[in-house]
């Protein structure tokens, strides 16, 4: 394959029409221009330029090879180019996958923000079915949720955003509706509904706290999807206990009433692939995410925005009665705690992080 750089010095050579000129405009020396026509002479085995008198004359082979290289210089300039936008962010393809309770409240905004910021970046925006054990099977580059990805940890970077208690939805007609708080212990008689599957570990942290209780929830009902939850709530004969994060937006014949003294708690964390975490675009991500969690910690009680250092992502310990939350001691802007012993306290006083753990409440696993 032929050096572009002898090419583009040929090129120069033709337009300017004279070795010193060429040297001038190259920021070279006439000699290493003179050696770069030389050496490209030996590789073509054409004549390229001929001398004449003090100067030197472009041959017909010469003109021709110049005008044939222009559009594969400019393809490889254009190539440079790309590999500088996708080196920046700006271009290519993000994929992103978060958990059901990000979908209405989060990720529209994240949206809209990352394309005005970089409007040439393709988003692949995805609401991730917790269910598989590794986060990146599905390709995607950053991943928010509860959990981490347990095979090629070593290919992530893992930073905690938020934690947060849970509440109880009841309908505008429910007893419980004019509460200030409902403890577990009082919904022991009530008919639940939810959208978890029961034998997973996200329904059975709840589980565990009512276990601890004194009871176990009465499940009457068990839809796929969190709108037919609310739907049946809404009746005002169900309840449904559900994380802080998702009663932000809820239909207007429900109210989201939270729970009293030591119950469920979840943190939220942002794992994104090691190869694209340096990008400005995924720091950008990064940067909204923690604005949005700091927000949220401010306005509802219990909520705490955690520290924002970022750090190789490892296992979490799956259904063993682990919380995965074993990290070294990090700090953010909201004075977020020292994960080494998971104390945290939010606006309302909120409880040990390892309040789950206490229970016997396992992991949640993205």
């Amino acid at each position: 394959m032929l050096d572009p750089l002898k090419l583009r010095v040929l090129r120069s050579v033709v337009e300017t029409g004279s070795i010193r000129a060429s040297a001038e405009a190259l920021g070279y020396t006439p000699s290493a221009v003179s050696q770069h026509l030389s050496s490209l002479r030996r590789e073509t085995g054409l004549e390229l330029v001929e001398r004449s008198g003090r100067g030197i004359v472009v041959t017909a082979h010469g003109r021709a090879l110049a005008e044939q290289a222009g559009p594969a210089l400019e393809a490889l300039a254009a190539l440079d180019r790309t590999v500088q936008d996708l080196r920046s962010g700006r271009t290519g393809t993000l994929r992103l996958g978060y958990a059901g309770s990000f979908a209405a409240t989060w990720i529209p905004q994240l949206t809209l923000d990352v394309r005005r910021h970089f409007p040439e970046l393709g988003l692949d925006f995805r609401v991730r079915e917790c269910t598989d054990a590794d986060a990146g099977a599905d390709g995607f580059d950053i991943v928010v949720g509860e959990g981490l990805p347990l095979e090629r940890a070593e290919e992530w970077e893992c930073q905690d955003l938020l934690e947060e208690g849970y509440v109880v939805i009841v309908g505008l007609d429910h007893p419980l509706a004019s509460r200030s708080e409902v403890t577990l212990k009082e919904l022991a008689d009530e008919p639940w509904a939810t959208d978890d599957p029961l034998d997973s570990s996200w329904f059975e942290r709840i589980a565990a706290a009512c276990r601890a209780a004194g009871f176990s929830p009465a499940v009457a009902v068990n839809p796929r999807d969190f709108p037919t939850v609310l739907g049946f709530v809404a009746t005002g004969d169900y309840v449904t206990v559900q994380p802080s994060l998702i009663a932000e937006d809820l239909r207007p014949d429900v109210v989201a009433v939270p729970l009293a003294g030591p119950g469920p708690r979840r943190r939220l964390r942002v794992q994104v692939r090691c190869a694209v975490s340096r990008s400005p675009a995924s720091q950008f991500i990064l940067d909204r995410l923690h604005d949005r969690a700091e927000h949220r910690a401010r306005t509802i009680p219990g909520a705490v925005h955690l520290g924002s250092g970022a750090r190789p992502a490892v296992p979490t310990g799956g259904r063993s009665g682990t919380t995965g939350d074993s990290f070294g001691a990090t700090s953010g802007p909201s004075g977020a705690t020292d994960d080494s012993s998971d104390a945290t306290s939010g606006p309302s006083g909120a409880t040990d992080g390892h309040v789950d753990a206490d229970a016997g409440i396992p992991a949640a696993m993205l």
